[in-house]
């Protein structure tokens, strides 16, 4: 199992409308989030709303099979990764499709 943590601002005249998309995924959505999931590899994954002073982001941790779950994401076509891409972008300015990239690893410690 591989594990990748990393982040992405989210515009603060938004932040309430990603907590209700949060809201969405772990209700209404949360069985069409896990079907995408298993199709891309993913086993985990847990958001964090972060605050700080150069505004807010969300802080996600992936468990997946491989490195390859991003590309597995952006080449999933399905009807609900698409409407997630979308909102994702919407919501914090950012293309899923094209503008990501996982951070360095530096440390992995546990006992």
């Amino acid at each position: 199992m591989k594990k990748f943590a990393y982040s992405f601002p989210i515009l603060e005249d938004k932040i309430d409308q990603w907590l209700n998309f949060s809201e969405e995924i772990n209700t209404t959505k949360s069985e069409e989030f896990s079907a995408m999931h298993k199709r891309i590899g993913v086993r985990k994954e847990s958001w964090f709303l972060q605050k700080s002073a150069d505004g807010h982001s969300v802080v996600v941790y992936t468990e997946a099979d491989s490195e390859n779950f991003l590309i597995n994401f952006k080449n999933d076509q399905s009807d609900f990764s698409s409407w997630f891409r979308k909102e994702v972008s919407a919501l914090q300015d950012i293309d899923l499709n094209n503008n990501t990239q996982m951070p360095m690893k530096v440390l992995d410690w546990e006992e």
